[in-house]
């Protein structure tokens, strides 16, 4: 599973940054974690790596909450990508909201596969890589 995919992780929390790359690091073996700390961090590494995203699919984990632009912005930008890459692109929105609304939202978005709690329940995600 390590070399099937590639890792954005998308969060302001440098905490939970480092907890979710030593999880997928530990427990999945995956290799090839990078970061962002905003939406716009996000879009602008999807950009800058867009030659070689058809290469290996890429899984980006999306917080909600975060500053200047949060998951549901990233969302609504991403949406205006070309077709071709939002397909090497698999979004996972990974969240310690309570709030219905946002779970609601998330959960309802055409391009978020699946939204999972924090700390990331990292069996539920081996699960849900092991479907794709």
């Amino acid at each position: 599973m390590n070399d099937k995919f590639r890792f954005l992780v998308v969060d302001d929390n440098k905490i939970d940054q480092l907890i979710t790359r030593q999880l997928l690091k530990i427990k999945l073996g995956i290799t090839e974690i990078n970061q962002a700390g905003n939406g716009v961090e996000a879009l602008e590494w999807i950009i800058m790596n867009s030659e070689e995203l058809n290469i290996r699919e890429v899984i980006i984990l999306l917080d909600i909450k975060m500053p200047e632009m949060d998951g549901f912005g990233f969302l609504e930008a991403f949406e205006k990508l070309d077709e071709k890459l939002k397909a090497a692109i698999k979004i996972i929105m990974v969240s310690s909201t309570l709030d219905p609304i946002d779970i609601e939202r998330a959960e309802r978005h055409k391009q978020v596969k699946k939204l999972l709690t924090k700390p990331l329940p990292i069996n539920e995600l081996a699960d849900f890589l092991s479907s794709l």
